[in-house]
């Protein structure tokens, strides 16, 4: 199939009336007015005497719009629309840059050797107005970039171009774009072979152009319309678009393009006739319109564009080249120095590696000296405070025998040798004193806890208290793991003094103890109060009870958090890992 040109010029028509300027001065020209070519000159010479390059900007591109519109073959808008491109570029305009840059594109569309400016000036445009959220603007270019892909019979993202289009027109709700969408639609329907949606949609686009009186837009809806009929076998209905379309194109002169296809679609319906001198009539048209076309001002400046773009990117690789090339001697001119100073920094190097290692050596050690030195430390303070620990339990016991045991057995001894007093006074006062032994044997080492394990001695403990205020609550949660009797015996000996302290201190009317045996070999234990607590900052460093809780704690690597306020309870939780 023989590729056809769309509707470049007519396009721009449409984005110099659909943007919307950001100019509102009086003394620029407008690009909705007619201007002379004399008018245009005389405002060309007065900006450029004013070196107001805005203005130019302008001025250009309503020249370009006026070639394209009143002037015909023998003028072509692309010089004017460059120059204007340039301006607006120098003057960091981006949204009119991008609209003639588009615009631009749109001229290429369908001249095989210069489509990939094209695409990549149309599709500049689109990009920039979608991330600047302008609808308006995008969806001119869309359209365009649909087509590209369309007359390239590259398929894979039209559909979701036109569908965008479509999204876009829902917001822009102009109707010459509805019919632009519905041409492009027919053009890639019959394309891909489905001549039934592409006839539906050529003639929605065909009405619309009817109505709104754009010609191209007629034209083209039935010169799809005739590929369409052509491929059904509908040849007398595809005569009628052809000769309908022949006469709209023939009083336009800017459809020169689309002219020359439909006059070889003639031919081709009177070859299949075997009118062949028909056939040869719309040949020569055909042919004339081909040279009429090659010949213009516009194809012969397309023709430049390519070229100029072709040898400005010759000079761009030998300008690179030249300076590759410089840049090489410039290289080689200072490789000598470049090897000389990397035989100096390498000695450099070696002799500062050498010294930071040497340091990082030497800080090692003694870092590991000292971390050593405070671990000693921390063993030492441990081992004093158990043995403080020891020290003052040895001076309870002893002030237990001397009190309670001692002066029991002096009573005794008095009571054997007053001749009074009677067995069964003396037996009572000895099962007073047994049980007194028993006491002081079981603060020792608990019988229980050899006998029983740790959460019997708790119980036994708690027993023993006998305390109806405060209430005494145990808990424990978990499965029980094995614990040494060493250890068994120090966390015995934390509860035990911090039951104490709640007892003597806390004036509390519950205590809660808590046991923990956690599945990561973990034993967490907390004792509760609802006293009046304390200023847990206030503890003084002599106090001996928190001493040797902490100690024992620090022994068995534990972690211990303390919380208290006045009036509001105490609560002590002590972890214990067993790993």
């Amino acid at each position: 199939m023989k590729k056809y040109f769309l509707y470049p010029k007519i396009t721009i028509f449409f984005l110099l009336f659909k943007v919307s300027l950001a100019i509102s001065q009086d003394e620029y020209p407008s690009l909705s007015k007619n201007y002379t070519k004399a008018q245009l000159d005389e405002m060309l010479v007065k900006y450029q005497n004013r070196k107001d390059t805005l203005g130019l900007a302008y001025t250009y591109w309503s020249y370009a719009k006026s070639e394209e519109k009143q002037y015909g073959l023998n003028y072509s808008p692309l010089t004017n629309l460059r120059k204007s491109m340039e301006c607006f570029l120098i003057m960091k305009d981006s949204a009119s840059f991008y609209n003639i840059r588009g615009a631009l594109g749109s001229y290429f569309m369908d001249r095989p050797f210069i489509k990939e400016y094209a695409k990549e000036y149309i599709k500049g445009a689109v990009d920039y107005f979608r991330r600047k959220k302008q609808p308006n603007s995008e969806i001119g270019h869309l359209v365009n970039l649909a087509n590209i892909d369309i007359h390239g019979n590259n398929f894979k993202n039209v559909k979701a171009i036109l569908d965008r289009v479509e999204m876009l027109n829902r917001e822009v709700k102009d109707e010459a774009y509805e019919g632009r969408l519905h041409s492009s639609y027919s053009d890639y329907y019959y394309r891909i072979k489905k001549y039934d949606e592409s006839l539906k949609h050529a003639e929605i686009s065909y009405e619309v152009g009817k109505k709104l009186q754009i010609d191209w837009l007629e034209a083209l809806s039935l010169y799809v319309k005739s590929k369409c009929l052509d491929a059904l076998g509908r040849q007398e209905e595809r005569l009628d678009a052809l000769l309908e379309s022949q006469k709209i194109v023939e009083s336009n002169t800017i459809l020169i393009q689309l002219q020359k296809e439909i006059y070889y679609e003639i031919q081709n319906y009177y070859l299949k006739k075997k009118n062949y001198l028909k056939a040869y009539e719309f040949m020569n048209k055909a042919r004339q319109t081909t040279e009429e076309l090659y010949f213009s001002k516009m194809e012969s400046d397309v023709r430049d564009f390519s070229e100029n773009n072709l040898l400005e990117k010759q000079r761009m690789v030998v300008a690179k080249i030249a300076l590759e090339k410089k840049l090489a001697d410039i290289e080689l001119d200072k490789l000598l120095i470049r090897q000389q100073m990397y035989i100096v920094l390498i000695i450099l190097a070696i002799f500062f590696i050498g010294v930071l290692a040497y340091a990082y050596l030497s800080r090692q050690r003694f870092n590991r000296l000292d971390a050593e030195k405070v671990k000693k430390n921390i063993q030492i303070e441990t081992l004093r405070a158990l043995i403080s620990g020891q020290e003052i339990e040895r001076v309870r016991i002893s002030q237990e025998l001397h009190d309670g045991l001692g002066t029991l057995l002096s009573r005794i001894k008095f009571q054997t040798e007053n001749i009074g007093t009677s067995k069964e006074q003396i037996a009572e006062m000895v099962d007073v004193a047994c049980d007194e032994v028993r006491t002081i044997s079981s603060n020792l080492q608990p019988n229980a806890l050899t006998k029983f394990g740790l959460i019997r001695s708790i119980d036994d403990l708690i027993l023993k208290q006998n305390s109806i205020s405060p209430n005494i609550i145990f808990q424990h949660f978990g499965k029980e793991f094995e614990i040494s009797p060493e250890s068994s015996l120090m966390i015995f000996r934390i509860i035990q003094e911090l039951m104490t302290n709640a007892l003597k201190h806390a004036e509390a009317t519950e205590i809660l103890i808590q046991i923990v045996y956690q599945e990561e070999r973990t034993l967490t234990i907390t004792v509760e109060d609802d006293g009046k607590g304390f200023d847990d900052a206030k503890i003084q460093p002599e106090n001996n009870g928190w001493n040797n809780i902490r100690s024992r704690v620090n022994y068995l690597h534990g972690i211990i958090n303390l919380h208290s306020e006045p009036s509001d309870g105490t609560s002590v939780t002590i972890a214990i890992p067993f790993v």
